[in-house]
């Protein structure tokens, strides 16, 4: 059966059908008409002509970050190949988060990057190629043996207090006992760089953060903690947004996504930047 006549199977996005159609009929568009898809004129739909601006707030490493004077990472990495797709130069403006927004309105950036913003632009179009939420955590040794939630029946947890980790946690712990099995002990500590600690100590069985820190943690060679494959709540989605007026340049984003994950290029990314398989935009 070809991908554009087969149908997505139900998981555990039902929330995003919006995503799933968008990613399909793309794709389909890119395989029946490669070249005639991926341009599209920008004839006064950017800031500067030739020249793709996007504004970005550091996430942190490996989503975007700074080394040696160059801004680098995952976005820094999807933004150049939106800009190659159509044969523009790229201008990245680091800006402080509160910025984005208001650069966006006043026409600095032809879009912003918005991982690092605490809630989405609602007046704003969006193209997700992330989606973030809250993870589990364990001890790299994995001395308790924790594979996914249901091993965590009866067993120490640790969470920030407020956060919607703890909410997850919660969650987990309500199936357990619905199923049958004993509650979750939750432990709720009101700073973030405290929740670590009970698993660290090896008090706890897991800790549970949201996916910006989920991933530093996993991929700091220093860290005792790494996030557990599959123990995933999605909350919410991420990637550019533009203005809502700009036709133009959302259908050029869209269609240099879309070939981003036709040829792979997309895949190749998450995978150099060490990004679990949960956090795709396009599964």
């Amino acid at each position: 059966m070809s991908a554009c006549n087969a149908e997505r199977a139900p998981g555990r996005r039902r929330s995003q059908p919006r995503l799933a159609a968008f990613g399909l009929a793309l794709l389909c568009l890119v395989a029946a008409a490669p070249l005639a898809a991926h341009y599209v004129k920008l004839d006064g739909a950017l800031v500067e002509k030739g020249r793709l601006t996007v504004g970005l707030a550091l996430a942190g490493a490996p989503f975007s970050y700074r080394r040696d004077g160059a801004l680098q990472g995952f976005e820094v990495a999807v933004a150049e190949a939106a800009a190659a797709a159509h044969g523009l130069e790229l201008r990245l403006l680091r800006m402080p988060r509160g910025e984005l927004t208001e650069a966006l309105a006043a026409g600095r950036v032809d879009a912003i990057a918005t991982l690092a913003l605490p809630e989405d632009p609602a007046e704003l179009r969006r193209l997700p190629y992330l989606v973030t939420g809250d993870h589990m955590m364990v001890l790299k040794g994995n001395p308790f043996r924790i594979e996914g939630p249901d091993d965590l029946a009866g067993r120490t947890v640790s969470v920030t207090s407020g956060s919607s980790a703890e909410r997850y946690a919660h969650a987990i712990s309500d199936a357990q006992v619905a199923a049958g099995r004993d509650p979750m002990h939750i432990h709720s500590l009101p700073d973030q760089r405290f929740t670590h600690f009970p698993v660290s100590m090896g008090h706890a069985a897991a800790f549970f953060v949201q996916t910006r820190s989920a991933v530093a943690n996993s991929l700091d060679p220093q860290s005792r903690s790494r996030l557990v494959p599959g123990a995933f709540q999605p909350r919410r989605e991420v990637g550019f947004a533009l203005k809502a007026d700009n036709d133009k340049l959302f259908h050029a984003l869209e269609h240099a996504l879309a070939a981003m994950v036709a040829t792979g290029k997309y895949q190749t990314l998450l995978e150099r930047y060490a990004l679990p398989a949960d956090i795709s935009a396009f599964r």
